[in-house]
């Protein structure tokens, strides 16, 4: 027995002296730089790659099997060149392989230079042609069976990439993507324990030629692999980066993360744990898990805390906004509780807080389809605060318009971005402040699918009356059709213009209707495209400051000097009723009925207003009536009951004072008139004498 044990340690001896003394025969006497060539015959058989090594090759066999690789260039025939390597070495202990662990020394690759390349056509440079009888070789291994096998333990004694430099160039887009001086150093590479790691980079991105964006970046964590049951955890994982370039105008930007990350691969979950960003005076705090990858489940919380936004704006290359109120904006904040179902990200609960206003709702977007939904509810808004302050010296008159340079022709609504739209948002503001109005009960309700924008609410309540509005935009084809329902009720007018300008010009209650289309997608194409029908009333009004009595009771003592006493008419003309309704068609407006029962006289008025050419042809009335304007003023008797006509007639940049004119033939129907009384008081005075002399004849006295 002793003899066989003898024998088997002998054998084993000699087995170890042969694979060490092999070793060493091979490493003096086998060079591999002589089968360069069937290397690089065997690469471009096998895998397709042409494979050129311009630098040695060195290796060793025992105790560590390692390979050193120099200047290694590499392309798909017929293609950009691929990549390019300056060393690469690699070094594995034949002993631990024997038993199944993979120890290795130092990893190292340096110089890696990548160079992706998307051609005009479509075609890359990283992909060769597969035949269809490589693909059916390639599809007859398993997955499943490939993937099963052992644990395999690791253990590097450190992994470094130094000087890595890609590059993506997309020739349809005229972008090009630039990653340089990428570095990668690890601490000892183990598994089932921690172990550390960090690497950075710089990173340009240009279109066209012109540098859009530029970043830098640093990353460090301590990593933890268990390979056998898939479990892969980031523990203190801290990331800087700085970004600069032409969106920022050219300041720089610094965003930092720090978080903690566990994976379970087999379970298909991921968890973000103690979550901190932070860019400028923006901070985000929060946890993060991910659940079935194929149809993934999101949970978690998230929150901003406030922040001012004007001070993030600076950080990041932009203008501050001015605001009425210097203390706007800067009281920014949110806090959103995630769950919803698979494939989707939903804020089941959303606080969104706007310095003083306070919105509450959700929010969600679905993965698949891409639509979003929005329900924001707030309570109160003063939009005052954030309008931009009036500069000083500002003149108060309106600087005059040229109405004969005709209407843009721009687009106004981003048609491409509106089509691809999915959206269903309910958004509602119990009380908003704003041009120093009151208007409560805001609604606004938008639905947007397969190219149909529908606004089915755009409501509002304000001084004691309502605002009641549906909007449909449809792009479904190549010109965009717009259609719009309004209806206003019952606003008063005079509250309404005291609080906007401080007048009290005008009083009454308002309400009016209308049904529009446009075509188009320009002011040009809207004015000369509108459709549709409009009415308006106005009840128990008055008009302040000007007593449409007094103005014709004047103009007319101008005219015909008939003494009138304009002294005794009140400035104010009280209304009981105004109204009209006008018929639209491709922008012209068409007015047939305007009527209005002014204090002792009416009002009327017909014509059109055409928007396309700019032009009016409208014309006004005004007729005296008995009785009730008497008590104002000693109107002639000769004039009650005749229209006094006003033609305004003319084009847009008419001056107002020559547009309208009095059209004086009223002074001739009216002695007309007058002279047909005469005559038929004459008839009737002469028929009730004869009558009277036949009567009296006929019963004597």
């Amino acid at each position: 027995m002793k003899g066989l044990l003898k024998l088997i340690a002998g054998l084993a001896a000699l087995v170890v002296v042969v694979i060490l003394a092999g070793g060493a025969i091979l490493g003096a006497f086998f060079d591999p730089n002589e089968y360069k060539p069937e290397i690089e015959k065997a690469a471009l058989e096998n895998a397709g790659i042409e494979l050129k090594i311009q630098g040695d090759i060195g290796w060793s066999v025992f105790p560590w099997l390692g390979l050193a690789v120099n200047q290694i260039d590499l392309k798909f025939p017929g293609k950009a060149e691929l990549a390019s390597l300056n060393q690469a070495q690699i070094s594995v202990r034949l002993p631990a392989l024997f038993s199944g662990q993979v120890e290795m020394q130092s990893v190292i690759i340096d110089g890696l230079k990548l160079n992706l390349v998307k051609e005009k056509d479509g075609t890359t440079n990283w992909a060769a042609e597969i035949s269809h009888q490589d693909s059916q070789k390639s599809g007859d291994s398993s997955p499943s069976e490939a993937s099963q096998g052992a644990a395999i333990a690791l253990n590097i004694d450190s992994i470094q990439i130094t000087n890595g430099d890609i590059t993506y160039a997309d020739k349809t887009s005229e972008m090009l993507a630039h990653l340089s001086q990428f570095n990668m150093r690890s601490g000892q590479v183990v598994t089932n324990a921690f172990f550390p790691a960090e690497l950075s980079f710089k990173a340009t991105q240009s279109i066209k030629g012109e540098e859009q964006v530029k970043a830098e970046a640093q990353l460090a964590a301590e990593f933890f692999l268990d390979l056998d049951k898939q479990l892969y955890k980031i523990k203190g994982l801290a990331s800087t980066l700085t970004l600069g370039g032409k969106p920022l105008g050219g300041n720089s930007l610094t965003l930092k993360t720090a978080a903690n990350i566990d994976a379970d691969l087999a379970q298909q979950q991921v968890n973000l744990n103690d979550l901190n960003l932070s860019v400028a005076d923006l901070q985000a705090k929060g946890a993060l898990a991910i659940n079935n990858f194929a149809a993934p489940m999101i949970s978690g919380q998230l929150d901003l805390p406030a922040f001012d936004l004007n001070k993030l704006l600076t950080a990041i290359g932009q203008p501050a906004v001015t605001t009425t109120d210097p203390a706007a904006l800067k009281s920014i904040s949110l806090s959103t509780q995630l769950e919803g179902p698979a494939n989707t990200v939903t804020a089941k609960t959303l606080t969104l807080k706007l310095d003083d206003t306070t919105f509450n709702g959700s929010a969600g977007f679905d993965l698949n389809s891409g639509n979003i939904s929005l329900n924001l509810q707030g309570d109160k808004l003063n939009a005052d605060r954030y309008l931009p302050p009036a500069a000083e010296g500002q003149a108060t008159t309106p600087a005059k318009s040229d109405k004969t340079a005709g209407y843009p022709k721009d687009p106004i609504l981003p048609v491409d971005a509106l089509r691809s739209l999915e959206l269903d948002s309910n958004i509602g503001l119990k009380a908003l402040h704003v041009s120093n109005m009151d208007i409560s009960n805001i609604a606004v309700k938008v639905n947007a699918h397969n190219g149909v924008v529908k606004v089915g609410k755009l409501n509002a309540d304000l001084y004691g009356g309502s605002v009641r509005n549906n909007v449909t935009i449809d792009l479904r084809n190549k010109t965009p059709l717009i259609t719009s329902n309004k209806s206003i009720s019952g606003i008063q007018v005079g509250d309404m213009l005291k609080a906007m300008a401080d007048t009290d010009q005008l009083t009454g209650k308002l309400n009016s209707k209308s049904k529009i289309t446009l075509r188009g997608n320009s002011v040009h194409d809207f004015v000369n495209s509108m459709t549709g029908t409009a009415s308006v009333n106005m009840k128990d009004g008055e008009l302040h400051g000007i007593d449409m009595a007094q103005t014709v009771c004047q103009g007319m003592n101008n005219v015909s000097s008939l003494g009138i006493n304009t002294q005794e008419v009140d400035r104010s003309t009280p209304f009981a009723n105004m109204g009209a309704t006008a018929n639209i068609k491709n922008g012209v407006v068409n007015n047939r009925d305007l009527k209005a029962q002014l204090d002792a006289m009416a009002l009327s008025g017909k014509g059109t207003v055409n928007l396309p050419k700019q032009l009016l042809d409208y014309r006004l009335g005004f007729m005296v009536e008995k009785n009730l304007f008497k008590e104002t003023c000693s109107f002639p008797n000769k004039l009650e009951g005749v229209e006094i006509p006003i033609d305004c007639k003319g084009s847009f940049n008419t001056d107002p004072a020559k547009l309208c004119k009095p059209d004086f033939s009223f002074i001739t129907d009216a002695l007309k008139k007058q002279v047909k009384e005469k005559a038929k008081a004459k008839v009737e005075e002469k028929v009730k004498d004869k009558l009277g002399d036949k009567l009296k004849g006929l019963f004597g006295r």
